[in-house]
């Protein structure tokens, strides 16, 4: 019965934290990248030769979309 006060304790953080968790702040930016078609395919390509193809990447988010690595499959 002692822990009564505890568990009551945390579970009023619980309810006061919980709209942040599950909404955020209200204030946040945040990027949204969106690829219009995420893959291509090249066809055969003898080696040593240079293909090119542009990917268009879209800002869908409200802040600065910093892209800092990208692989190739």
């Amino acid at each position: 019965m002692k822990h009564k006060p505890l568990i009551v304790c945390f579970f009023m953080i619980y309810l006061i934290t919980l709209p942040v968790f599950c909404y955020g702040s209200g204030g946040e930016s945040l990027p949204n990248a969106a690829v219009a078609g995420n893959s291509y395919e090249f066809g055969p390509v003898l080696d040593g030769t240079k293909i090119i193809h542009d990917f268009i990447i879209l800002n869908k988010g409200n802040a600065v979309l910093e892209i800092k690595k990208v692989e190739t499959g």
